[in-house]
């Protein structure tokens, strides 16, 4: 199979890591105004400790969901081999 992917492929995965974050962030704000409502401090400070380590422990995770995604939309191109063995293009 051939893996080589046009430049810029990869925002893909920056924007399933920014969507993934932004979402659990509303979650853990919902959940926090439910639990501790009164003390909005700790709620910035929780937000704020979530928004820096969730997308850098989500990293990977998110390239391989891009990855699954566009596995499932396109496959992978594969080698095309001229008459000398040469592996050029795509098919």
């Amino acid at each position: 199979m051939l893996f080589k992917r046009e430049e810029g492929f990869f925002v893909g995965a920056i924007m399933v890591n920014v969507v993934t974050t932004e979402f659990l962030i509303i979650a853990v704000y919902l959940s926090s105004l439910l639990i501790i409502s009164s003390q909005h401090q700790l709620m910035i400070t929780m937000l704020f400790i979530v928004g820096i380590l969730f997308p850098i422990a989500f990293y990977h995770h998110s390239w391989s969901i891009w990855l699954g995604f566009d596995y499932l939309v396109e496959s992978l191109p594969k080698y095309v081999q001229d008459r000398a063995g040469q592996t050029d293009g795509r098919k």
